[in-house]
């Protein structure tokens, strides 16, 4: 077991300013990941500390309602648990932030490592990243996914039928909750938790190219861990061995390997198609864009907020517990772009940006 990892209340800035009470949430097993400082005054910021353990049989939203102070700022970390959303009302006006460490089997040394990245999270930037990202997306009819180590090539019309976006990224607002770490933009056919396979993306439409670690979430029934894990490592050939998606008005038509090593990946993706037609709506179309958080190379759902140096587009098909599994993959080498051929995210603008430095620093030196 590693030692506990100390870090202070006030180093997690998209709760904001400390002010009130902090509140850390962790579950009966896994408060010995970490020692936070939440002493009144001090360090902290904050003007009282409240540490509480989850009951095995009660919910997060119900803890909040009964034990933690309407203003305070609460963290969830707790391994090996899932945890549902509280509702508005028993959310209040406390700033909520959940690690998500039970519908991925994280280790301690994860739940340190996330911790760690979430204090040196810059949300200011990460805020301007959004705003930019949302101007840019409201400007232009069209957004083309490409990627161009393949060749593949999808449009998205957000104009066409309805979708939601959503923002996980950038400080919280009293009455909000946000996963943690922050860092995650997308879009969705319908409220994100509130799955309808009717529901599509109608302006989806082309070659999608996985390539990166997947993400296998399960619900709360600790018997799918297995089956969970064996699908993981059959999905995780996409991390050396991409896998083209053929979509038509947000519904997955074809599976294609690139290679030979990338078969099983697209063999069990076809069998949970197969098995459940639900798995063929792209649930969400994701872009991550936390800078500091690496993607670990293991099954956590924290690795959907990676952003790398320009930002991640990604991928969601299902959602639990309506589907058993919940599946999201990196597309670690496609670009968004406006209809101008701007990018917006993604390899291209991570070259964009390189060039532009290189060119700065060859200049006049001024700063």
């Amino acid at each position: 077991m590693p030692s506990p990892l100390e870090l202070t209340a006030s180093s997690f800035g998209q709760f904001g300013e400390p002010a009130g009470t902090f509140c850390l949430i962790t579950s009966e097993d896994g408060s010995d990941a970490f020692a936070l400082d939440t002493a009144a005054g001090g360090r902290s910021g904050y003007s009282d500390g409240l540490m509480l353990t989850l009951p095995a049989g009660r919910s997060l939203g119900e803890l909040l309602a009964r034990s933690v102070p309407p203003d305070a700022h609460v963290l969830a970390v707790c391994p090996g648990r899932f945890l549902d959303s509280p509702s508005p009302e028993q959310l209040g006006k406390r700033k909520l932030a959940v690690l998500p460490a039970g519908s991925t089997p994280l280790t301690v040394e994860h739940v340190q490592y996330y911790l760690r990245s979430a204090a040196e999270t810059a949300i200011g930037l990460q805020a301007r990243t959004a705003d930019d990202f949302f101007e840019r997306v409201a400007t232009s009819e069209r957004l083309t996914i490409v990627d161009d180590s393949s060749g593949s090539e999808a449009e998205f019309d957000h104009t066409a039928g309805e979708c939601v976006w959503n923002q996980q990224a950038g400080p919280l607002e009293p009455g909000e909750q946000q996963i943690f770490p922050p860092g995650k933009l997308s879009v969705t056919a319908n409220e994100i938790t509130a799955f309808r396979p009717d529901a599509r993306l109608l302006g989806l439409n082309g070659e999608l190219t996985l390539h990166g670690w997947p993400i296998v979430h399960r619900h709360a029934d600790p018997a799918d861990a297995a089956d969970q894990q064996k699908l993981f490592e059959a999905l995780s050939a996409v991390v050396s061995h991409p896998v083209t998606l053929r979509v038509a008005a947000g519904a997955v038509e074809r599976i294609t390997p690139q290679t030979s090593g990338g078969r099983p990946a697209a063999e069990a993706l076809q069998r949970l198609l197969d098995d459940d037609p639900r798995y063929r709506v792209i649930w969400e179309l994701g872009f991550g864009i936390n800078a500091t958080t690496e993607a670990i190379p293991a099954n956590c759902g924290p690795n959907e907020v990676y952003g790398g140096p320009a930002g991640t587009v990604n991928l969601g098909l299902g959602i639990t517990p309506t589907t058993r599994f919940a599946l999201a993959f990196l597309c670690r080498r496609s670009s968004l772009l406006t209809s101008d051929g701007t990018p917006v995210l993604g390899a291209r603008k991570a070259v964009r940006r390189g060039r532009m430095q290189r060119v700065s620093s060859a200049g006049c030196g001024c700063h």
